[in-house]
This record gives C-alpha cells, sequence and structure tokens, in this order.
C-alpha cells in the first residue's frame, strides 16, 4: 500500500454530513497466475496470491450517492497504476446502506520512535504484554505477521490460547464498509498534514482500524504492510489508540498481516459479522 499525499479528501473520505441515501463501494483488483510454476507465483512464494491470482490493490469507502463516479474513477485510476503491477481484473461493488450507520470516535495517532524490525517486535509485545495478552498468543500473531503467505484479509485470533478462528485461513477477515464524516475528514487531513503523515496509506488505515476498536470484543490489532516499500506498521487499541510504529520490517522484505486479537470468550460469527457487514461512520472525538 503506497502512500499518496491526499490532495482531495473527499476521494478517501465520505460527505456523510447530512445522512441521506449512502452507498458503500469496494475495489479490488488482481492480476491471474497462468500456472503454478510460473516466474511471477515463483518470485513472490506465493506471497501475494489467492489460489490462482495475485492481489494488486483495494480500496473501499462509504459515499453519497453523487460521489460515486468521482471515486469510481480514482479507485480504478489506483488499481491501473498500482507499484506491483497492471491487474487484469478490477472488480467494483456499489452497495445501497440500508438503515443508519453506527457512529464510532476515531482512535487518536501517535508515532513512536522505532530503528529496527527487531525493536519493533518488542514494542509490540510490551504493548500486548501490558493488556493481558499472554506470550504464547504474542508469538503465534507473530507468525501471521511475518508469515510469507499472507491471506487477503486478517486472522482472527483468540488473546489468551492464540488459535486462529476465523473461518477460511486463506481468505480471512475482510473489514468492510466503513467511512467517516465530511467535517471528521477535513479535520483528520488537517492533522495528519501537520504530523507530515497525510496519505492515503495513514487515512484508510485509520478508519479500518477505528472500526475494528470500537468492538468490545477486540483486545488489539497488530498489521505490517505487505507491501515491499512501505516499512511502517501499527498497534491499535480502544485503549491507547493508534499507534505507528515506523521500521516494522526492512524495506524489500516478502511478509505482512493484520491480526485481530479478541476476547477468548467471544461469539466468534458475531464479531465477524461486526467487522464485515455493519456500516460504521468515523467521527472526530
Amino acid at each position: 500500500m503506497k502512500g499518496v499525499p491526499l490532495e482531495d479528501s473527499s476521494l478517501t473520505t465520505s460527505n456523510i454530513e447530512e445522512m441521506g441515501i449512502m452507498f458503500s463501494i469496494r475495489m479490488h483488483a488482481s492480476r491471474k497466475i497462468k500456472s503454478e510454476k510460473s516466474k511471477i507465483k515463483k518470485t513472490l512464494n506465493s506471497k501475494l496470491s489467492t489460489l490462482n491470482s495475485i492481489h494488486i490493490s483495494g480500496a473501499e469507502g462509504i459515499y453519497e450517492e453523487a460521489d460515486i463516479q468521482k471515486v469510481c474513477g480514482e479507485y480504478i485510476k489506483r488499481a491501473l497504476t498500482h507499484s506491483r503491477g497492471m491487474p487484469d481484473e478490477i472488480h467494483i461493488t456499489i452497495e445501497k446502506i440500508k438503515g443508519k450507520p453506527s457512529r464510532i470516535p476515531l482512535l487518536a495517532v501517535k508515532t513512536l520512535k522505532c530503528s529496527s524490525a527487531d525493536e519493533a517486535g518488542k514494542i509490540i509485545t510490551k504493548r500486548l504484554s501490558e493488556m493481558g495478552i499472554p506470550e504464547k498468543a504474542i508469538n503465534d500473531a507473530f507468525k501471521v505477521l511475518k508469515s510469507r503467505n499472507v491471506m487477503r484479509g486478517a486472522s482472527l485470533m483468540l488473546a489468551e490460547s492464540g488459535r486462529r478462528v476465523e473461518p477460511d485461513k486463506n481468505r480471512g477477515i475482510r473489514v468492510s464498509r466503513m467511512g467517516i464524516e465530511k467535517t471528521a475528514g477535513r479535520q483528520l487531513a488537517q492533522k495528519l498534514s501537520k504530523m507530515r503523515i497525510n496519505s492515503t496509506t495513514v487515512n484508510e488505515a485509520l478508519i479500518l482500524a477505528s472500526k475494528v476498536a470500537a468492538h468490545p470484543d477486540i483486545i488489539a490489532e497488530v498489521c505490517i504492510s505487505d507491501d515491499l516499500d512501505y516499512t511502517t506498521g501499527y498497534i491499535a487499541s480502544n485503549k491507547f489508540g493508534y499507534l505507528r510504529i515506523p521500521n516494522i520490517k526492512r524495506r524489500g522484505e516478502m511478509c505482512g498481516g493484520r491480526v485481530f486479537l479478541i476476547k477468548e470468550n467471544s461469539d466468534i460469527n458475531r464479531v465477524i459479522q461486526y467487522l464485515e457487514k455493519m456500516p460504521v461512520i468515523i467521527r472526530m472525538v
């Protein structure tokens, strides 16, 4: 996920001050692999592949009807100009939101000092330990985060036993149906600009993390981007906010993933239903 300056925040935020008819717009771009022995697949070590396709790009948000054409154009442009190469399939789904989306607060953002992947690991371990997550579960989370065979989505992991409970280990859990209020979007862009991190990558990850952290059964989220050139990850929680961790991996390193650590007695189906299906709108605190 490359960081691109937000020249027009309306392209990654939703104008939702007046809650009229809203639409979820989702884009996924991929490239097929002709053979299991293809040079591409060997090069990637199956890293970004799901069955016989390689994930190229993805994006989504909740928008007003008037924004649909503009947003779709920007999503297509993103898919066609991604650093991972040219896709041969671009799927865009436009879905009318039924009912009134829930409003949830935006997480506070902070960038931690971190000079190496080893230091990043210690920071993550310390934070998760402080939240009562045992060593076994932390180690199991790192196995997912540092795996070359990454899923398209996230791993759902029980925070005590470290057991993975997502139904499909290849697909993972796809957090979806989230947007941000117009005023909140402008305020966020201004805030990130002052921090010199106003990019599509940070903006979208923060919106996603805010939705995830709002669920009472989710203790924490840890993310390492699977982009070869993007080396800042994060750990997020409703308890301490969104903590960016520079140098979470080495540039060019083929690994990445996302893990949601949830309470041991969680209703798994309800957590998944919330993450994938429930529409939410982010507001500033």
